[in-house]
């Protein structure tokens, strides 16, 4: 039996529908069209959508939990369990930096579970953050657990999650890691820049060797200066670099965000909330991988006021796009589902609502808050009546 979405704003790649009718058939998206131009099927389970956006499901490539719950470990199934109460239909599950003994017994315990997921979002690979970073970039992440980035690291990472690593950031002037790139996409692996203090001329050779991503750019990255651009500078100017952004209002000031969207365009930001394990949680004290936590509701940090993570999940990241930086929503959409999943290799599939692709979509309210979240046709979230 079809499922129909009827009377809601679809918005598709080019167009808002208004009203619109979208069919689902079993995992996939069947038909999109204006509603006066179908017959609906006795038959079918069909939702009364009026009045709501119909978008494809956020795509979160980068973070690390929520409401307590962290990724990386054997809370990663509640994790996938509450994603989309945020619109959340896929995520890369990523890591922290921990002592290797500590890494292994997590990462197994998340590949445990990703063997057999519950229901919930879609987790799409692990995204190793960590530690293969540098120590003048540190963040939140502690240095004395970091390394260089070698081949027969990505061997061991693969080996112990059973061929799901899908991203790994690291900082390209460590050792020799540089030379890994290659390796990476020979594995089927994104490369991604983070955490590094390298100059603007090795990032353009880590570009040119196959590097496709910045991960949260302008956060923990050597800043843009006129006469030393550093990471930033390189991703600025570099227009093959997907630039991942949290949009939280606190990581990125609205203007640097700004300057940002006009350097890349839209086709290459991709916004993702980076959330801590302690995400939409109370204000408060809170423990987290060795380090007292403090949130203020906003956001939430070290002692020393470094922000350790979002405190936002990426549904937040989306409203702001529109009511900080003025996006329409055919353009936010593109970066918090197009993108991600093109950046990941599943742009044929996923990321857009279109005939023939997942039928991975949310359902958003005036204010852009989801109702309704389906993950490749199956209702995981509602909170329509």
């Amino acid at each position: 039996m079809s499922t129909i979405l009827l009377g809601g704003k679809i918005c598709t790649p080019e167009k808002v529908l208004d009203p619109g009718i979208l069919v689902i058939n079993n995992k996939s998206i069947d038909l999109i069209q204006n509603t006066s131009e179908y017959i609906v099927p006795k038959t079918a389970n069909v939702l009364d959508t009026s009045g709501c956006w119909i978008l494809p499901g956020f795509i979160d490539i980068h973070m690390h939990g929520l409401l307590g719950y962290e990724c990386m470990g054997p809370n990663l199934d509640q994790v996938i369990k509450n994603l989309p109460k945020y619109g959340v239909t896929s995520f890369m599950a990523t890591t922290m930096t921990r002592p290797k003994k500590e890494t292994n017994s997590l990462i197994s315990h998340m590949a445990s579970i990703l063997s057999d997921p519950p229901v919930g979002a879609r987790c799409l690979g692990v995204h190793i953050e960590g530690p293969h970073l540098s120590p003048e970039r540190a963040g939140v992440a502690n240095p004395k657990w970091f390394s260089p980035l070698t081949t027969n690291e990505v061997d061991w990472l693969q080996n112990i999650t059973n061929g799901l690593v899908r991203m790994l950031t690291f900082a390209p002037e460590e050792g020799n890691a540089l030379d890994v790139i290659p390796y990476l996409i020979d594995n089927n692996i994104v490369p991604v820049i983070g955490h590094s203090n390298a100059s603007y001329e090795l990032t353009k050779e880590a570009i040119a060797l196959g590097l496709s991503q910045a991960t949260h750019t302008f956060n923990a990255m050597s800043p843009l200066h006129h006469r030393d651009p550093g990471v930033t500078g390189a991703v600025l100017a570099c227009h093959s670099i997907v630039a991942q952004l949290i949009c939280d209002g606190h990581h990125v000031h609205p203007g640097a965000m700004q300057v940002l969207l006009n350097a890349k365009g839209i086709s290459k930001v991709c916004l993702i909330s980076d959330a801590a394990p302690f995400a939409e949680l109370p204000s408060g004290k809170y423990h987290w991988a060795g380090q007292d936590i403090y949130i203020d509701g906003k956001t939430t940090r070290l002692s020393d006021g470094t922000l350790a993570g979002s405190h936002a999940l990426i549904d937040t990241g989306f409203r702001n796009l529109i009511n900080l930086l003025n996006l329409n929503i055919l353009e936010a959409s593109q970066c918090t589902s197009m993108v991600p999943a093109q950046s990941v290799g599943l742009g044929t599939s996923k990321g857009q609502l279109l005939p023939g692709y997942d039928a991975d979509i949310v359902v958003l309210d005036e204010h852009y808050r989801p109702l309704l979240t389906i993950v490749e046709g199956k209702i995981v979230y509602q909170a329509l009546e």
